[in-house]
């Protein structure tokens, strides 16, 4: 028996029955079924997961399409809205350096006829200072050449005041 004890430890068989047994031991104590189907959880967990996820992606994307599909639109809405603001404001800027200018060029006709008129004013006010003086050298030359003359001035003079 000894012999045959010896022939079934060293043969293949029995240490495959060994290691089977070995394995049955580990399955039972590790609970193998139970890591099966919680591995196999996760999986179709994971699986359903995607597949909500691809779902959300799609409607994502449609919605993506939805806003692109009318951009090419709302941009050239956008640039011909900007086209007729930028007309509008160079029109109202045309408008207003037009009405500027007008107004300059009436302030400078303005200042041009203040200082003529100044000047004007500054020239007869030194031709009647001309005339004054001119007329008080003929009068005192006027005195000097007839000394009577004097006399017969105050004499219309003193007449006129008793007239008034």
């Amino acid at each position: 028996m000894l012999e045959f004890w010896e022939m079934i430890v060293k043969t293949n068989t029995f240490n495959f029955a060994i290691l089977l047994l070995i394995f049955a031991i580990i399955f039972v104590k590790l609970n193998i079924p139970k890591i099966i189907e919680n591995i196999k959880n996760d999986i179709i967990n994971t699986v359903d997961n995607a597949q909500s996820e691809k779902l959300t992606s799609l409607n994502e994307l449609d919605q993506t399409k939805n806003l692109v599909k009318n951009t090419d639109n709302e941009v050239a809405q956008q640039l011909n809205r900007a086209k007729i603001s930028a007309k509008t404001l160079e029109n109202d800027i045309k408008s207003n350096t037009s009405q500027q200018i007008t107004n300059i060029e009436k302030n400078i006709e303005r200042v041009i006829k203040s200082e003529e008129q100044k000047t004007h004013n500054e020239l007869t006010e030194k031709t009647i200072n001309s005339a004054i003086e001119l007329a008080k050298l003929k009068i005192k030359s006027s005195l000097k050449e007839d000394e009577t003359l004097h006399n017969r001035l105050l004499d219309n003079c003193l007449d006129e005041l008793r007239n008034a």
